[in-house]
Protein backbone atom coordinates (compact mmCIF):
# COMPACT_ATOMS: atom_id res chain seq x y z
CA UNK A 1 0.00 0.00 0.00
CA UNK A 2 0.87 3.67 -0.89
CA UNK A 3 1.77 5.24 2.52
CA UNK A 4 1.91 8.37 0.88
CA UNK A 5 -1.64 8.51 -0.09
CA UNK A 6 -2.36 7.79 3.77
CA UNK A 7 -0.41 10.61 4.79
CA UNK A 8 -1.80 12.84 2.75
CA UNK A 9 -5.23 11.90 3.58
CA UNK A 10 -4.52 11.86 7.15
CA UNK A 11 -3.03 15.57 6.72
CA UNK A 12 -6.09 16.14 5.25
CA UNK A 13 -8.54 15.27 7.52
CA UNK A 14 -6.14 16.88 10.15
CA UNK A 15 -6.71 19.97 8.31
CA UNK A 16 -10.55 19.39 7.66
CA UNK A 17 -10.96 18.83 11.36
CA UNK A 18 -8.44 22.01 12.96
CA UNK A 19 -10.52 24.00 10.46
CA UNK A 20 -13.72 23.14 11.78
CA UNK A 21 -12.46 23.69 15.24
CA UNK A 22 -10.81 26.95 14.41
CA UNK A 23 -7.41 25.10 15.80
CA UNK A 24 -5.18 27.86 14.40
CA UNK A 25 -1.89 26.08 16.41
CA UNK A 26 -3.04 22.83 14.64
CA UNK A 27 -3.15 24.39 11.47
CA UNK A 28 0.10 26.33 11.65
CA UNK A 29 1.80 22.66 12.44
CA UNK A 30 0.68 21.42 9.72
CA UNK A 31 1.47 23.89 6.57
CA UNK A 32 5.12 23.93 5.37
CA UNK A 33 6.97 27.41 6.19
CA UNK A 34 8.28 27.46 2.79
CA UNK A 35 4.85 26.43 1.19
CA UNK A 36 2.87 28.69 -0.86
CA UNK A 37 -0.96 28.92 -0.54
CA UNK A 38 -3.79 30.65 -2.39
CA UNK A 39 -5.85 33.52 -0.81
CA UNK A 40 -7.87 36.14 -2.08
CA UNK A 41 -6.89 39.97 -1.40
CA UNK A 42 -9.48 43.03 -0.55
CA UNK A 43 -10.67 43.17 -4.27
CA UNK A 44 -11.39 39.07 -4.23
CA UNK A 45 -8.21 38.46 -6.47
CA UNK A 46 -6.73 34.96 -6.01
CA UNK A 47 -2.70 35.76 -4.87
CA UNK A 48 -0.63 33.13 -3.68
CA UNK A 49 0.85 33.90 -0.67
CA UNK A 50 3.70 32.32 2.37
CA UNK A 51 2.02 30.77 5.83
CA UNK A 52 2.04 33.39 8.03
CA UNK A 53 -0.16 35.95 5.59
CA UNK A 54 -2.28 32.70 4.44
CA UNK A 55 -2.95 31.65 8.24
CA UNK A 56 -3.99 35.76 8.79
CA UNK A 57 -6.18 35.52 5.84
CA UNK A 58 -7.72 32.03 6.84
CA UNK A 59 -8.44 32.95 10.61
CA UNK A 60 -10.04 35.79 9.48
CA UNK A 61 -12.40 33.86 7.60
CA UNK A 62 -12.53 31.39 10.38
CA UNK A 63 -13.55 33.51 12.75
CA UNK A 64 -16.39 34.55 10.50
CA UNK A 65 -18.10 31.51 9.51
CA UNK A 66 -18.72 28.46 11.28
CA UNK A 67 -17.69 24.96 9.26
CA UNK A 68 -20.73 22.86 9.30
CA UNK A 69 -20.17 20.89 6.51
CA UNK A 70 -16.70 18.78 5.18
CA UNK A 71 -16.72 16.92 2.00
CA UNK A 72 -13.50 15.21 0.44
CA UNK A 73 -12.96 14.72 -2.74
CA UNK A 74 -10.38 14.52 -5.37
CA UNK A 75 -8.90 17.41 -8.32
CA UNK A 76 -9.44 15.92 -11.67
CA UNK A 77 -8.18 19.49 -13.11
CA UNK A 78 -4.43 20.96 -12.52
CA UNK A 79 -3.81 18.00 -9.77
CA UNK A 80 -5.16 14.98 -10.78
CA UNK A 81 -6.05 12.36 -7.69
CA UNK A 82 -4.74 15.19 -5.23
CA UNK A 83 -7.10 15.16 -2.23
CA UNK A 84 -9.63 18.43 -2.10
CA UNK A 85 -11.45 19.19 0.83
CA UNK A 86 -14.45 21.19 0.47
CA UNK A 87 -16.33 23.04 2.83
CA UNK A 88 -19.91 24.35 3.54
CA UNK A 89 -20.71 23.14 0.37
CA UNK A 90 -18.16 24.90 -1.26
CA UNK A 91 -18.48 28.74 -0.04
CA UNK A 92 -16.29 28.76 2.50
CA UNK A 93 -12.84 30.07 2.08
CA UNK A 94 -13.40 31.69 -1.36
CA UNK A 95 -15.91 34.27 -1.64
CA UNK A 96 -17.64 34.46 -5.49
CA UNK A 97 -16.90 37.49 -7.29
CA UNK A 98 -19.18 37.17 -10.08
CA UNK A 99 -21.53 34.57 -11.63
CA UNK A 100 -19.26 33.72 -14.42
CA UNK A 101 -17.38 31.55 -11.42
CA UNK A 102 -18.28 28.09 -10.53
CA UNK A 103 -20.46 27.84 -7.48
CA UNK A 104 -18.23 25.32 -4.89
CA UNK A 105 -14.37 25.87 -4.00
CA UNK A 106 -12.99 23.68 -2.32
CA UNK A 107 -8.77 23.73 -0.86
CA UNK A 108 -6.08 21.05 -3.27
CA UNK A 109 -3.79 19.94 -1.05
CA UNK A 110 -0.41 19.03 -2.30
CA UNK A 111 1.56 17.11 0.95
CA UNK A 112 5.96 16.94 1.29
CA UNK A 113 7.60 15.41 4.06
CA UNK A 114 4.56 15.12 5.91
CA UNK A 115 3.52 19.04 5.99
CA UNK A 116 0.87 20.61 3.41
CA UNK A 117 3.27 22.31 0.89
CA UNK A 118 0.66 23.99 -1.64
CA UNK A 119 -2.80 24.59 -0.69
CA UNK A 120 -4.85 26.09 -3.94
CA UNK A 121 -8.29 26.50 -4.70
CA UNK A 122 -10.14 24.06 -6.54
CA UNK A 123 -13.13 24.30 -9.16
CA UNK A 124 -13.58 20.45 -11.11
CA UNK A 125 -13.76 17.74 -8.84
CA UNK A 126 -14.42 14.03 -8.90
CA UNK A 127 -17.71 13.00 -7.25
CA UNK A 128 -18.65 17.09 -6.30
CA UNK A 129 -21.09 18.11 -8.76
CA UNK A 130 -19.94 22.03 -9.54
CA UNK A 131 -21.81 24.36 -12.20
CA UNK A 132 -21.16 28.06 -12.72
CA UNK A 133 -22.86 30.74 -10.44
CA UNK A 134 -25.17 31.63 -13.31
CA UNK A 135 -26.06 27.96 -14.07
CA UNK A 136 -27.40 27.80 -10.72
CA UNK A 137 -29.07 31.29 -10.64
CA UNK A 138 -30.74 30.39 -13.86
CA UNK A 139 -32.27 27.48 -12.30
CA UNK A 140 -33.92 29.16 -9.40
CA UNK A 141 -34.83 31.66 -11.88
CA UNK A 142 -36.88 29.34 -13.76
CA UNK A 143 -38.06 27.46 -10.34
CA UNK A 144 -39.20 30.92 -9.57
CA UNK A 145 -41.14 31.76 -13.19
CA UNK A 146 -42.90 28.25 -12.25
CA UNK A 147 -43.85 29.65 -9.29
CA UNK A 148 -45.65 32.52 -11.71
CA UNK A 149 -43.13 35.56 -11.13
CA UNK A 150 -42.22 37.02 -14.35
CA UNK A 151 -38.39 36.50 -15.26
CA UNK A 152 -37.84 40.42 -13.98
CA UNK A 153 -39.15 39.48 -10.64
CA UNK A 154 -37.23 36.43 -10.62
CA UNK A 155 -34.14 38.07 -11.36
CA UNK A 156 -34.29 40.53 -9.01
CA UNK A 157 -34.94 38.22 -6.05
CA UNK A 158 -32.06 35.58 -7.33
CA UNK A 159 -29.27 38.42 -8.35
CA UNK A 160 -30.58 41.68 -6.35
CA UNK A 161 -30.39 43.23 -9.74
CA UNK A 162 -33.73 45.48 -11.18
CA UNK A 163 -33.97 44.90 -14.77
CA UNK A 164 -34.60 47.92 -16.63
CA UNK A 165 -37.60 48.48 -19.63
CA UNK A 166 -34.16 48.17 -22.06
CA UNK A 167 -32.55 44.99 -21.21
Amino acid sequence: MDTTIIKTADIAIEFAQATKFNDIELLESLLHDNGEFQIQDRKNEVIDSNKNEFIKWYKNKLDNTPITDIVYDQCIHCHIGNRVVIFNDGQFPRTIKDSAERSKTGLMIVVKDGKIITLKFCFVFLKTENKYQYECELEMIEVLKKQGLSFSEAFLKVTGIELSDTD
